[in-house]
């Protein structure tokens, strides 16, 4: 049988395994992508936000009729590429929740852990008189 230190260490691993986990997700990196001619250039941040925009002098004096939809089109790649870096094809769990409930679970077992000692020891202690 377990002691509950073992059960306690055995679960506090569990959720520092789980922690390492999520910590070593792959990091979300900048995204560039540009036209062609390399005359626009979007830039798509970490945090999944267009961070840079760069419109070469040639572009502007291309004409803003078509400017407009390229640099839609370019954005769209972009946040396409992004997509496909992170998809995996499988459903991915939710680590926060499952390290939620992991704590849950710790904190639960222990409690009755530490209930069923003390009946046990009042039941030895009925059973062989004051230790």
């Amino acid at each position: 049988m377990f002691s509950q230190d073992q059960i306690a260490q055995q679960l506090a691993d569990a959720r520092a395994e789980l922690g390492s986990a999520a910590a070593a997700a792959k990091p979300v990196e900048a995204v560039t992508v540009q036209d062609d001619k390399g005359r626009i250039r979007i830039t798509i941040g970490p945090d999944g936000r267009l961070s840079e925009l760069y419109l070469n002098a040639r572009a502007i004096r291309d004409g803003s009729e078509d400017l407009g939809p390229r640099i839609m089109e370019l954005i769209n790649q972009g946040l396409d590429q992004r997509a496909r870096e992170f998809d995996t094809g499988d459903d991915l769990p939710d680590l926060d929740a499952v390290n939620e409930r992991l704590a849950d679970l710790q904190d639960r077992s222990l409690r009755q852990f530490h209930a069923m000692t003390d009946s046990i020891d009042q039941v030895m202690t009925r059973l062989h008189g004051t230790r």
